[in-house]
């Protein structure tokens, strides 16, 4: 049996492994102190997580009663879905049936829910959920554009997939290992988290959590960097915008922003490899009165995010809103192939500024075809 130490004043005390005493202790640790999912990982340090629901059901059809029961599911501050699955080495499932039940679990999943269910989800599990998601997110970021890029990464397969354990075999990891390296858009891992407690009648504990599975192929395959999360400023962007693009678009672009802005749109900014920014007209609190629009701005380009909203505008309020968004000139080629059921609504290349903001009259013509649609019709 391994042990560590743990110096208390100018105590030392023994601390040795010991097995959870069921499945359900480790399950309410990850419940309670979703930090734990970072694991010894250097680089997820600024990574936080959000739990969404405990025995979330699974149904193989978007209207079908639930199959399957995911122990956890949680989000983090990127929007990424992350699907936990709780077991104990000494259950013989963890080394076989556990990646096949994963494996169900993200497939129906991304096929059934929505970002409605999982912000419905996350409401029905908890008691103040408004305020437990404005402490999550902060002040830097809408609570509508949080559940947009929810729906965004899982429409787009965008998750990850955590088996938790506290012992990982090494078959299972051979397993992890391979999956990661092979899948692009989702991440498999597993969190391996030993439990020692104080010898004797002591009652103090320690958890030490380990990520298996993130190898430097599966960084490659991801295109992962170990570069911390930069937050960026409206300021930056424009600054950044000026050096990015000919002086005539740079200033359309900026102008497009302070348009909307100056009708009352909230600006959020990116947080990626190079400055960008979100922006909000209207609102999913009231939809009808004042239908939500949402536009990104980027170094080059321009992008009107359809996915974010259609959960909360009706059917011909969408089309009224691709209506309005082909009437800016230059944009109508790039919204093609919408009527079709397979790509309705879905996400669509960013515009080029060359074509939407083509003269200074664009940028007049762009933010009023975009504050139109964010008002109830006429």
């Amino acid at each position: 049996m391994s042990a560590i130490y743990l110096k208390h004043g100018d105590e030392l005390v023994e601390m040795v492994e010991a097995p959870y005493e069921a499945e359900a202790v480790l399950q309410k640790l990850l419940a309670d102190y979703p930090g734990l999912l970072a694991g010894d990982r250097d680089d997820e340090e600024r990574r936080r997580w959000l739990l969404i629901s405990r025995e979330l059901g699974i149904g193989s059809e978007p209207e079908g009663s639930a199959r399957w029961s995911l122990d956890h599911l949680f989000v983090d501050q990127e929007g990424i879905p992350t699907l936990v699955e709780v077991k104990r080495s000494s259950d013989t499932r963890i080394r076989r049936e556990v990646v096949g039940q994963m494996l169900d679990y993200a497939a129906n999943g991304a096929k059934v829910w929505s970002q409605e269910t999982i912000r419905s989800s996350f409401y029905e599990a908890r008691t103040n959920p408004d305020d437990d998601l404005v402490d999550f997110l902060g002040h830097g970021m809408s609570t509508d554009l949080f559940w947009g890029k929810v729906g965004t990464n899982l429409k787009a397969g965008r998750l990850r997939l955590v088996f938790v354990a506290d012992e990982i075999p090494s078959e299972l990891q051979r397993v992890i290992e391979f999956l990661n390296e092979q899948m692009t858009s989702t991440e498999v891992l597993a969190l391996e988290i030993k439990q020692y407690k104080e010898l004797g009648e002591g009652e103090r504990l320690t958890l030490v959590p380990r990520i298996i599975g993130q190898t430097e192929t599966a960084r490659q395959v991801k295109g992962a960097t170990s570069r911390e999360i930069t937050k960026w400023t409206e300021q930056d962007f424009k600054e950044a915008v000026a050096r990015a693009q000919p002086a005539n678009l740079a200033r359309r672009m900026n102008a497009l922003v302070d348009a909307l802005a100056a009708e009352g749109a909230s600006i959020f900014p990116g947080s990626g490899k190079d400055p960008s920014l979100n922006m909000w007209l209207g609102q999913t609190k009231n939809p009808s009165a004042h239908p939500p629009v949402a536009v990104s701005f980027y170094l080059k380009g321009i992008a009107i995010n359809l996915p974010f909203v259609r959960d909360y505008r009706s059917e011909s309020d969408m089309k009224r809103l691709v209506r309005l968004v082909r009437e800016i000139p230059g944009a109508s080629g790039y919204f093609e192939g919408l009527e079709e059921l397979q790509f309705r609504y879905g996400m669509k290349p960013n515009m080029d500024p060359k074509d939407v903001l083509a003269t200074d009259d664009s940028v007049a013509l762009f933010s009023q075809k975009l504050i139109e649609a964010s008002r109830p019709p006429a």
